[in-house]
């Protein structure tokens, strides 16, 4: 559980410039620290007085421990401590983990809500192969973070692990605080190996189901996930009986950042096929079909549980933390998932039976216990036709599974269930052994592309919004993966692809420009002047613009593209060529309307952070550039984005002239080079000189120390 400290009330307006940021953090921070400076007064004498009585007892002690050790010495040269020799497995959820607090304050005055999180490395089985993995608080899936909407959250990072690292906050818009994003390269340097860092932001104006990810390399697919939720003060929560996340993620029994070399060598032009799924970091190998590594069987009773009552309403909220599949989820004989919320924005209830959640997307899902008992499975189904291999290695399995049991003592967030004699019901549960197992049957159907579920399902936002009439600029990005020089396939933006600068990221070359007066950072449109765009796309707006961009998926693969720092609305998508804006209903370059009597296109729709443009297909997508910093753009595949499937917007040049990032956040570039490299993807020169992946094993570092 989190450590929280009581602050004075952040009612701030929506739209709160910078300087009023600065002066909500600082203003908590003053009374946090009038606050402990009078505890830490009143208690100054009587901490003396327990101090000296301390002092005597540890002397006495180790007079006492010197004698012993000098008549029986602990012969312990040449020898490791327990936990090196036998380094226990990461902690994990119980069956029926990431059940939200069913006593939750959703009215609490708002306050700071502090976690301490130690990065470290480590291995581990999560459905019984042991693997390479990086860990938070030697804990996987990470913990889970709870806060009300307008609470500031606080997050210190110590890392412990023998690469950099960096969290990027997926879906949490930063206003005021950008270089909290936590993207490598583009807000921040990476925290390097034995560096520690806060992470530290007001979330207003935002509410929903969110998540945290490694953002340097692929850890995220090492272990480096979590869930993140957001309570909201305009929305009632308390009409779920129960609520809770649910993880879906693909798995790789090979570690990622060894995977990475691979994806990124001569001649090799697919992602590598995952071995397996996991629902909440948990399914079941057949050790059997794995020889040649380490395994142990995981049991039935470590399969994640989802007890409901009957004829209750549960919230069940979904989150791809996957690196690649699209997950296909349907809960076996409740055909009626009612979906109520897509990446954080409410929408009305919509049946979406089986959901299709592309990586980095979240869907909040309503399912009706219409049962009177018994168990069900929850089925998350990887679709395999967007593979290169529809086969997975190593007799893979595509399905990870969860039990869905009806029970008659669920505590619930009614009132009319607090006082509930328990036993007067009675329970069938068994949590001391294995649970019953479901007998159900999956009628999940077979699909044969990777499109985006908005593109089936009308999704109505609630309250509705409209999206702006008129787009200040129109840019059409072509999307593809292209093979370049000595065969390196990478991915690529209208001919760019990206390489971040670990060193000097973005937003710090940015500022710097800024405050001397360089006019080659004061551009609008595409900023050819300070940044190279073969390796840099970065387009620039001065002050807030309506942007639209048009998305033409030039490739075989179905992309999910996420926006770091607002939403966008999703205005139209389709298979093949983008037909023109006149096909839509709007004047050329998305200008205004043909009709301006008919506002259906822009009358209300749906609003996300990231959205999927099918393969060899298109899709329009509107934002408005209101808030002021560097906002990354990538595939959200993320053998893609390492790959360089990626570009950047500067929102609000002119409002960006004064600001400051934090000497902490500053800090974090002194390390030396080499140490933020570790866990960054190789560089193109690396492979130059080789036409194949035959020498890569031979000149790739050791997993642990990639540069």
């Amino acid at each position: 559980m989190p450590r929280e400290r009581r602050s004075e009330a952040l009612d701030d307006p929506s739209g709160r410039n910078q300087a009023e940021d600065e002066r909500l953090l600082s203003e908590i921070d003053q009374e946090v620290n009038r606050v402990s400076g009078q505890t830490a007064t009143a208690d100054h004498t009587s901490a003396w007085f327990f101090a000296c009585i301390f002092a005597v007892a540890v002397a006495a002690t180790l007079t006492l421990a010197g004698l012993l050790l000098s008549l029986n010495p602990i012969k312990s040269a040449g020898t490791k401590s327990q936990p090196e020799d036998h380094p226990q497995p990461p902690k994990s959820h119980p069956g029926d983990g990431y059940v939200l607090d069913p006593e939750w304050d959703f009215a609490s005055p708002n306050r700071i809500r502090e976690y301490e999180w130690t990065i470290t490395d480590g291995e581990g089985s999560p459905d019984g192969v042991l693997k390479p993995m990086m860990l938070i608080n030697h804990q996987f899936p990470g913990p889970l973070i709870e806060i009300n909407e307008g609470d500031v959250l606080s997050v210190k990072v110590s890392n412990k692990a023998s690469n950099a690292t960096a969290l990027h906050w997926h879906g949490i818009f930063q206003n005021g605080t950008n270089w909290m994003d936590g993207a490598a390269g583009v807000t921040q340097c990476p925290i390097a190996p034995g560096q520690s860092y806060e992470y530290k932001f007001n979330v207003t104006g935002q509410s929903g189901t969110y998540f945290y990810h490694g953002h340097q390399g692929v850890q995220a697919l090492d272990g480096l996930v979590g869930p993140m939720i957001v309570h909201s003060n305009r929305h009632d929560e308390k009409q779920y009986s129960s609520d809770r996340v649910v993880l879906l993620q693909d798995w790789w029994y090979d570690s990622a950042s060894s995977l990475m070399w691979d994806v990124l060598s001569p001649g090799v032009e697919d992602a590598p096929v995952p071995n397996t799924a996991l629902i909440n970091g948990i399914n079941q190998a057949v050790c059997s079909d794995h020889p040649r590594r380490k395994c142990t069987d995981v049991k039935a009773a470590s399969l994640p549980r989802i007890k409901v009552a009957h004829s209750e309403t549960h919230r069940l909220r979904f989150i791809n933390v996957g690196g690649y599949s699209y997950f296909q989820v349907a809960v076996d004989e409740h055909s009626d998932l009612q979906i109520v919320e897509v990446d954080g924005n409410i929408v009305e209830p919509t049946s979406g039976s089986p959901l299709l959640i592309a990586p980095g997307q979240r869907y909040s899902a309503v399912l009706r216990a219409d049962h009177t008992k018994g168990a069900f499975w929850l089925r998350a189904r990887m679709v395999t036709s967007c593979f290169a291999e529809q086969k997975l290695p190593e007799n893979g399995i595509e399905e990870a599974k969860a039990i869905v049991h009806y029970t008659n003592n669920l505590r619930t967030r009614h009132d009319d269930h607090d006082d509930m004699d328990t036993e007067e019901f009675g329970d069938d549960d068994d949590d001391e052994g294995d649970p019953v197992l479901p007998q159900t049957t999956s009628d999940l159907p077979f699909l044969s592309s990777c499109r985006d579920l908005s593109s089936t399902t009308d999704f109505l936002p609630s309250p509705s919004q409209a999206a702006p009439e008129v787009a200040d600029y129109s840019w059409h990005l072509r999307v593809n993966l292209a093979i370049g020089d000595w065969r390196l396939q990478r991915g690529v933006l209208n001919s760019s692809s990206f390489r971040p600068n670990l060193t000097h990221p973005t937003l710090h070359r940015v500022l710097d420009g800024l405050a001397q007066n360089d006019e080659s950072f004061v551009v609008d449109g595409i900023n050819k002047a300070a940044f190279n765009p073969e390796s840099e796309l970065v387009i620039s707006n001065k002050q807030v613009e309506t942007v639209d961009m048009v998305l033409q998926n030039m490739d075989e693969n179905s992309h999910p593209f996420h926006l770091h720092g607002t939403s966008m609305w999703v205005l139209g998508a389709g298979h093949g060529y983008f037909p023109g804006y006149e096909a839509l209903g709007f004047l050329p370059e998305g200008k205004g309307l043909l009709d301006t009597a008919n506002k259906t296109i822009i009358g209300n729709p749906l609003k996300r952070d990231t959205i999927s443009v099918e393969g060899f297909g298109w899709a329009l997508l509107r934002f408005v550039a209101d808030n002021p910093g560097v906002w990354l753009f990538h595939c959200h595949v993320i053998w893609h984005s390492e790959a360089g499937m990626g570009m950047q917007f500067v929102a609000r040049v002119d409002d960006l002239r004064g600001l400051q990032v934090p000497g902490e956040a500053r800090g974090l570039c002194d390390a030396p080079e080499e140490e933020l490299l570790k866990g960054a993807p190789p560089r193109d020169e690396v492979f130059y000189g080789f036409r194949d992946g035959r020498h890569r094993r031979r000149m790739r570092p050791r997993d642990n120390t990639q540069s």
